[in-house]
């Protein structure tokens, strides 16, 4: 987005194609789940082919000449990237145990958030000597994705097994289950209220006319190392509450942390409550992971997984696909402030949602 912005100052609907972009992909990933549920199709064969395509696509956003063609490079980058996530659920419930799932999967997660910190700090200084060294940047990443394409093509697993229902069949398995389907329908308010405001921030930030007008190094901090930090901190402890509360309740813990950092990012230009927000932001998403991935494993049978998690993939794509376009057509008329306002209180709604499903024995 920084780079979309401020180095080819591409249109709104380019801003909001890259920020849907891993929506995108989440959206495509429910056909794919259910085209490939009736063939045999080893889950390593299809993480590396899908790591190809984001190799090849990354490969050309670096030599892109125009912000269209670079927006829907890393666009399509992000999104072959995203397509992968319930094949990955599908592989953690199969080698992990369920009573430490969350654990298991948290030290990944960690070096992940390392790793993203210390090149977010990287780039932001690289990018504010020179921005044209963003093409470096999508080089050194088409680099990385081509030498994991190889390494998830040997990635061990149990033989595939295929099954009799259709793709749509398959697709609409999940959509039987009445609670799948009201945790989904809070999911979707919550969704829109952060979502829609999500490619703001960046506006916010980095443009002159409506915005702060900030520089990449400030911009990356706000935006990248803040929250990322935070999740660095917070991740472990999301970890082991997930293993110890309902998921009504930690959904409720989590909303808590959206609710008040969505308003408080826009109240003032004053960069301190900015980064608070930022914090806070970072605090909430940083159990995210924990939730977002392995909620159905908690409701769907073994054999289902892949397709209860496609469901909920699809439904997140179908949100944060739409949900830019409309924050951006909506900044034509209010402002963000007001904005962030409607959010906090779609985030309010949703909160209020789980309280029906917290229950005693805390199975869910």
């Amino acid at each position: 987005m920084l780079i979309a912005i401020r180095y080819f100052a591409v249109g709104d609907f380019w801003k909001g194609l890259i920020s849907a972009s891993n929506f995108l992909g989440f959206l495509l990933s429910a056909p794919l789940t259910g085209i490939l549920n009736r063939s045999a199709v080893p889950r390593s064969r299809v993480l590396s082919l899908l790591t190809g395509t984001a190799t090849v696509a990354m490969a050309l956003g670096a030599f892109s000449g125009s912000g269209i063609a670079f927006s829907i490079s890393v666009s399509l980058a992000s999104a072959a990237i995203h397509i992968r996530q319930p094949f990955f659920t599908d592989l953690y419930r199969e080698n992990y145990p369920p009573d430490h799932l969350a654990t298991l999967i948290s030290l990944g997660l960690r070096l992940n958030l390392l790793l993203s910190l210390l090149c977010g700090l990287f780039y932001g200084r690289l990018l504010t000597v020179d921005i044209s060294h963003w093409r470096l940047i999508l080089a050194a990443a088409a680099a990385v994705l081509l030498v994991f394409s190889f390494v998830l093509a040997r990635l061990p697993g149990n033989p595939p097994i295929s099954r009799d229902e259709g793709w749509l069949q398959a697709m609409m398995i999940p959509f039987r289950n009445l609670t799948f389907l009201y945790v989904q329908s809070s999911w979707m308010i919550i969704g829109f209220g952060n979502l829609w405001i999500q490619p703001l921030k960046s506006i916010y930030l980095v443009e002159q006319k409506r915005g702060l007008a900030l520089s990449p190094a400030l911009v990356t901090i706000i935006l990248v190392v803040i929250p990322i930090a935070t999740r660095l901190l917070f991740n472990p402890i999301w970890a082991r509450l997930y293993q110890k509360m309902s998921f009504p309740a930690l959904r409720i813990s989590i909303n808590l942390f959206f609710m008040t950092s969505i308003p408080l990012f826009f109240l003032t230009e004053n960069l301190y409550l900015v980064a608070l927000a930022s914090f806070l932001l970072g605090v909430g998403t940083s159990a995210s992971p924990f939730i977002w991935q392995l909620w159905v494993t908690k409701i769907s049978p073994p054999s289902e997984t892949r397709i209860y998690q496609s469901a909920h993939a699809f439904l997140s794509g179908f949100r944060g696909v739409v949900a830019p376009f409309i924050g951006l057509a909506v900044l034509q008329s209010l402002s963000f402030q007001k904005m962030s306002y409607l959010s906090g209180i779609l985030v309010f709604i949703a909160t209020l949602m789980m309280i029906p499903l917290m229950k005693k024995d805390r199975k869910f």
